[in-house]
């Protein structure tokens, strides 16, 4: 999902500060949400990759084929 809010908004969802260590703000920042980056996102496509990157959602698709048909039902 942060492939897909990287193509969609040209940046990650989160800030990597300079000094930062990448994996310490992965493990301790929340992402941004993707309308903060991109308002024109439509709202079931932001909600479901806002959902996604929360690592304390377990309500999402569990594979790679469940988030294609979650997706495709989208369209």
């Amino acid at each position: 999902m942060a492939c897909l809010y990287w193509m969609l908004t040209g940046r990650t969802p989160r800030g990597f500060p300079p000094d930062a260590d990448p994996v310490a703000v992965v493990l301790r920042e929340p992402p941004v949400p993707v309308r903060e980056r991109r308002s024109s996102i439509p709202g079931r496509l932001a909600d479901l990759m806002d959902e996604m990157l929360d690592e304390t959602n377990e309500a999402m698709p569990a594979s790679a084929s469940e988030l294609s048909r979650t997706l495709e039902e989208m369209l």
